[in-house]
């Protein structure tokens, strides 16, 4: 049995894991602040909802082609020097784009589809090293504690970013565009930075080599599919996982067209609809992190096809408090189902694999999100805002609760401390005494 479960104290605590978890706050905070204001430029600038669906399209194409290599990459090389790297690029990115905004005031629609694909391009290294570096660096009984704590913090920067953006930034809007446009920009350019000079901090996280290090990379991904292949429930997580993302994909575009159709089109709406999502992502967060989920498997499948049946009835949510209680609800929903999964992979997962492991289903179910995005803003414009959200909610319930049929996904336990010194001896050597 695992000891009582960290508290968030206890954690940050931990040094290693207290810079991580500071430059993602850093980094998440500056996010909070660009994305909305991306998109919405994206939208304004080109005045066309489909170049929102090709923007978002081209962000997820990435993890695509880079996706496996990533996960080989974060079990060959050191997994800081890879999130280093990943923050790094990402502040100069942006440092470019933010000048040609003032330079020219206005940029030109190819240079959000650029700017899109070459973030994600970098980000793409990061997740697989963050996350499978995180059980390296807190003892097991953390590791559920350490995801509620990097979702909490997610989400409370998200808030905090989204009502800054709406009131601050909102205001600045009114004033001057390009002033906006650039100085969320900038903003999130500073947030990279800040977020690589605490991962600068870390200790080297060096995986476990389970293979010969002279092997090529592509016979480490073919490994790294084997052992996905000889896990079920892992096969069964993926299914549901590529249905899960398709019919979430065009949330944002659909998200957009409302914000435009049904609650006057000005990005303080969009932003605070945002942060009432995140109110519930952060309640839900901290319990997540005091739950003991003995079935994540089942837990999973539930708590997604709650928020399926939400999203349905945004489609009849036309005043905006309903349409914020609906975002509440499916924020409250989000995190328990994946926060206990995420846990679930990290301590069931040898250390040698868990890069590759990440970031194969990351990029498997990702792969579905550029089609996502192109159909709904196809969707939008035929079908209409209203069949669009209903769409999305059936397809979201149906592929998160067919889980349920598979008997030997919705019956997965929980590794407990005994059952990981016997199965996964490994896992262990790595964690702090």
């Amino acid at each position: 049995m695992y000891r009582r479960s960290m508290s968030y104290s206890q954690l940050l605590r931990i040094r290693p894991f207290r810079n991580l978890w500071l430059g993602q706050a850093i980094s998440q905070l500056g996010d909070a602040l660009y994305y909305v204001a991306f998109v919405f430029m994206a939208g304004k600038v080109t005045g066309s909802i489909a170049m929102v669906g090709y923007v978002g399209a081209l962000e997820a194409v990435p993890y695509l082609l880079f996706g496996p290599y990533s996960g080989v990459l974060a079990d060959r090389l050191d997994r800081r020097a890879i999130m280093l790297a990943s923050d790094l690029a990402s502040g100069l990115m942006l440092v470019v784009f933010g000048a040609s905004v003032l330079v020219l005031g206005k940029p030109f629609g190819w240079m959000f589809l650029v700017l899109a694909f070459g973030l994600s391009s970098v980000r793409c290294f990061f997740m697989p090293a963050k996350s499978a570096a995180i059980p390296a660096l807190v003892p097991a009984e953390g590791v559920v504690s350490a995801n509620a704590l990097s979702s909490l913090t997610f989400n409370q920067t998200q808030m905090l970013g989204l009502a800054l953006s709406a009131g601050i930034l909102g205001a600045l809007y009114q004033l001057s565009a390009t002033w906006f446009f650039a100085g969320t920009i900038f903003l999130n350019s500073l947030s990279f930075l800040g977020s690589a000079a605490f991962v600068y901090r870390l200790p080297r996280i060096r995986p476990e080599q389970r293979e010969a290090k002279e092997r090529h990379p592509v016979s480490d991904f073919r490994a790294g599919f084997r052992y996905v292949r000889g896990r079920r429930e892992l096969l069964v997580l993926i299914v549901l996982l590529t249905g899960y993302r398709l019919m979430v994909a065009p949330f944002f575009v659909v998200y957009v067209a409302t914000n435009d159709r049904w609650f006057g089109g000005a990005p303080a709406t969009l932003s605070w609809l945002e942060c009432v999502f995140s109110v519930g992502m952060v309640l839900s967060s901290v319990a997540a992190g005091k739950l003991r989920m003995r079935l994540p498997g089942l837990n999973f499948c539930v708590c997604l096809g709650v928020v399926g049946i939400v999203v349905g009835l945004m489609a009849f949510s036309r005043i905006v408090w309903l349409f914020a209680l609906c975002n509440f609800v499916c924020g409250l929903f989000i995190p328990v189902a994946e926060i206990p999964i995420s846990a679930y992979l990290q301590l069931s997962t040898p250390d040698g694999y868990r890069g590759r492991v990440i970031a194969m289903l990351n990029t498997v179910a990702t792969g579905v999100t550029p089609v996502g995005w192109i159909v709904g803003g196809l969707l939008v414009l035929h079908w209409g805002v209203v069949w669009t959200y209903l769409i999305m909610g059936s397809g979201m319930a149906i592929a998160s609760l067919s889980g349920l049929l598979e008997s030997h996904f919705r019956t997965i336990e929980m590794p407990t401390s005994d059952s990981l010194d016997a199965a996964n001896p490994e896992v262990q050597t790595l964690l702090p005494a």
